[in-house]
């Protein structure tokens, strides 16, 4: 199932690579994914400093994505809608958003680079797919949320809101993705997929609201896209 930034998938006879964005939790070591909340709820989980957090509205914008070969030579995919202000809350987690493609000469592939940048309006591209909240304009991130700690008389809750217009790169390494190899990429009558997984309950690592100024809450949210995000071979997680 697919939400928010796609267009007409195609495939040629070419070596082509589809690229999509998904999200969920963290998966334990079971390979299992936590549920913090399905289709349009609040996202709710635990982050290491004992603060509960439900994020009740959550966007990122990928904008750019460039396929790297293992002989080091970079193609820019091709966005079907220009930068693509992915909603983390409006399906459920997991939902594959189509980023963009492109064909490409046979060969391996060994990273992706993923360029988190403010949403903008591309006047020359066919069409943009509005976010529900306009504020998300002109933002990568775009996050509404409370964190809760202890109970009773003794219960801290802390309401907050990030919005950054930072620029951050995630470079993924696919070189081990397809059982321990690189990409593969080769002349073929349907196109490869690769998806983009970010992991939101990583967003808050080591972060402690009662004292987190804004400053800091950005730099988690972005440090953890840049150094969380991870690729999977597929189009589904």
């Amino acid at each position: 199932m697919s939400f928010g930034c796609g267009g007409d998938l195609f495939s040629r006879s070419v070596a082509t690579v589809q690229v999509f964005a998904t999200r969920a939790g963290t998966p334990g070591a079971d390979q299992q994914f936590p549920d913090y909340g399905g289709k349009g709820s609040i996202r709710v989980f635990m982050n290491d400093m004992g603060w509960e957090i439900a994020l009740s509205e959550v966007y990122v914008t990928t904008a750019e994505v460039e396929l790297i070969a293992c002989n080091d030579t970079t193609t820019a995919i091709e966005m079907f809608w220009g930068p693509c202000p992915e909603n983390f809350i409006v399906g459920d987690d997991r939902d594959t958003v189509p980023l963009g493609a492109v064909s490409v000469d046979e060969g391996s592939y060994c990273g992706l680079d993923v360029v988190f940048a403010p949403y903008l309006i591309v006047p020359e591209a066919e069409k943009h797919l509005s976010p529900d909240n306009p504020e998300v304009e002109g933002h990568t991130i775009f996050i509404r949320g409370t964190a809760r700690r202890g109970m009773g008389d003794e219960l801290i809750e802390v309401p907050f809101e990030i919005r950054s217009m930072a620029e951050v790169t995630a470079e993924l390494d696919i070189s081990e993705v397809e059982n321990g190899a690189p990409f593969r990429l080769k002349d073929e009558n349907f196109p490869r997929n690769l998806t983009v997984l970010k992991t939101y309950d990583s967003f808050f690592s080591g972060v402690d609201f009662l004292t987190a100024g804004q400053q800091e809450l950005e730099a988690a949210v972005l440090s953890a896209l840049e150094f969380d995000t991870r690729a999977i071979s597929g189009s589904s997680v």
